[in-house]
């Protein structure tokens, strides 16, 4: 009987600590904290529109939508849909390959954009990668390369313009009057415009490193075993294989230029959404500088790289557009009407376009180029 009790019990501490144990508690660990997360920035959306809406009414944003220039609204959303041409093209040139078509990156880059808007800290981000891998048949490891490159791109080309438009604001109409101070904001700016060139220079060698790290963890210790270690450092490698090869095509300018493109157009895009909300109040061309509209919607739109982005961005958007367009010199209520006015616009044109992108790409008649052949 004791020999029988005490088998019982060994069997019961080494089920206690079995690896499979250790692995169920830490995915539920990891489920509770994505819950928690998820919650928390749901939570604070919500109560950053309730509190925006404070000071206006659903009428407000209803009228100035109903009420909305066309011609503007129009033309934004033409100016979307040729920004996207050039991000399929960048995506195209960077890829490398003729076994994908430029309609085809057109669809993905629709598909991005709606995926992007919608899910918070730009983790929509991913769903380029699906795409291509999933649809196009295309190595995971090109899907990150490339996107990796356009991220560190688009930082610098954000960080030029804003560095650029602090500057002539600050000439052309000047900051007194205005709540913030520039100079500050010009050194971030420009700190930062460095750092994304050289992530863009030497983003290889930066991996390279990580890889050397993680080499010597599976040497010494016991991580080397485990086979999601062994994997992520086999698409390291690949990874950066790939962006070694993009490097060596010196292709870097022609990307350049097309993803300066990209973000002007976008932003010239917001410029005229927000034109068509503010041309009914009395607001025309000549009272709305570009570059002032520019560094508002550019605000707004780091706020979505933020973890506290909420769902579709509602609340934290509005809250970091208003805010930038207080401090430029907007009334308060203006502000947050136009926040979400235009953000309602852009973000519904988007969706509506990825849906449909999924939708054109999704059906039988659709063939890829490499099936074709």
């Amino acid at each position: 009987m004791i020999k029988n009790t005490s088998n019982f019990t060994d069997t019961n501490i080494t089920a206690k600590i079995s690896p499979d144990n250790k692995q169920d508690r830490k995915k539920r660990r990891n489920l509770t904290l994505r819950v928690i997360n998820i919650v928390i920035v749901v939570g604070f959306g919500i109560f950053l529109v309730l509190f925006l809406l404070r000071g206006i009414s659903l009428s407000d944003i209803k009228n100035a939508i109903v009420n909305s220039y066309k011609p503007s609204l129009i033309s934004a959303f033409i100016i979307v849909l040729i920004s996207d041409i050039f991000r399929g093209y960048r995506k195209q040139l960077l890829v490398g390959t003729n076994k994908i078509r430029l309609s085809d990156m057109f669809f993905i880059a629709l598909i991005r954009n709606a995926f992007t808007m919608v899910l918070p800290a730009r983790t929509g981000e991913i769903s380029y990668i699906y795409v291509l891998t999933r649809k196009f048949k295309f190595p995971v490891e090109v899907g990150i390369s490339t996107l990796a490159l356009v991220m560190v791109f688009d930082l610098a080309i954000v960080f030029s313009l804003i560095v650029i438009a602090i500057i002539i604001v600050w000439i052309t109409i000047g900051f007194g009057s205005m709540s913030i101070s520039s100079l500050p904001v010009i050194l971030i700016a420009a700190f930062l415009l460095i750092v994304s060139l050289f992530l863009l220079f030497y983003l290889s060698v930066i991996i390279k490193f990580f890889i050397g790290l993680i080499n010597k963890l599976m040497i010494k210790t016991r991580i080397g075993r485990n086979k999601v270690v062994q994997y992520i450092y086999r698409k390291l490698q690949d990874i950066n294989t790939s962006i070694e090869i993009i490097k060596q095509r010196r292709i870097y300018g022609r990307v350049y230029f097309y993803s300066i493109i990209c973000r002007v157009l976008k932003f010239v895009a917001y410029y005229m959404a927000i034109h068509s909300i503010l041309k009914p109040m009395g607001y025309g061309f000549a009272s709305l500088n570009f570059w002032v509209i520019f560094l508002a919607t550019v605000v707004a739109e780091i706020s979505a790289v933020l973890p506290t982005h909420a769902l579709a961005g509602f609340g934290t958007y509005e809250g970091a557009f208003a805010l930038a367009f207080v401090a430029l010199g907007f009334p308060r209520e203006l502000s947050i009407t136009v926040g979400f006015s235009y953000h309602i616009m852009m973000l519904s044109f988007t969706v509506i376009l990825g849906v449909l992108s999924m939708v054109i790409i999704s059906m039988p008649f659709y063939k890829t180029k490499k099936s074709e052949i």
